[in-house]
């Protein structure tokens, strides 16, 4: 059986892969970075049995980020998957992987697609001066569904790439319009604006990861989106 987990939403489909490998205390665990991993070894993975008689479980990781657009390469690696294998195969994507793949993968593959919730992007964009008041009722409303780890995480992300675009560059991974919406979003700051909301967002982490502050996540976000 193939188990397909991917999205962006990275943290929540990591999660899972984790409770999977706990599930599957017990039988041989074979994992392979699908980035280096060659067809000959994966065939191997698949079809030798386990020395101990166990089942095994074959964990895939990030297989179809390196392919990018080749269609034939495709065709292949998702018709070997999809063979007439005894082991149960678990893939895992950091982005979310076209229809196209999914259906080559067969009928019978489980897939679970792991999205962001929009809300979050709510949340970034919403993020500027004088707008605390908003912008901390979205991210109350966010926190039903993403830890707050993950929103402290991107907000960090979210500052970095409006500094780097008021000082001129353009940050990596992005479409045109992110980069518009995000080029919008800078004109409500000033730079000395932008660098010391990020050194504050700096000082958090750092209280966070050396234990230095009794404030969660979760209060060191609200204490940064107040202080806008």
């Amino acid at each position: 059986m193939i188990t397909l987990l991917h999205g962006d939403f990275i943290e929540a489909s990591r999660s899972e892969l984790n409770r999977l490998k706990q599930a599957a205390i017990g039988r041989e665990l074979r994992e392979l970075d699908g980035r280096t991993v060659v067809e000959s070894d994966l065939t191997q993975s698949l079809e030798s049995s386990s020395l101990f008689g166990e089942d095994t479980v074959v964990i895939i990781e990030r297989l179809f980020s390196k392919i990018g657009r080749q269609p034939k390469r495709i065709e292949k690696l998702c018709a070997l998957l999809a063979g007439d294998w005894s082991t149960d195969i678990i893939l895992w994507e950091d982005k979310e992987l076209g229809a196209t793949v999914v259906k080559q993968l067969g009928s019978k593959a489980q897939v679970r697609l792991f999205k962001l919730p929009v809300l979050i992007f709510q949340f970034l964009d919403s993020i500027r001066p004088n707008n605390a008041s908003q912008v901390l009722g979205i991210y109350e409303k966010l926190m039903a569904d993403v830890a707050p780890e993950l929103a402290f995480s991107m907000l960090v992300k979210r500052v970095r790439q409006l500094i780097q675009l008021s000082d001129g560059g353009s940050p990596a991974g992005l479409a045109g319009w992110q980069i518009s919406r995000l080029t919008t979003q800078t004109k409500s700051f000033t730079m000395e604006q932008l660098v010391r909301f990020y050194r504050q967002t700096r000082d958090s982490e750092v209280a966070m990861k050396t234990g230095t502050s009794a404030f969660r996540a979760r209060e060191h976000v609200e204490y940064l989106l107040s202080s806008l």
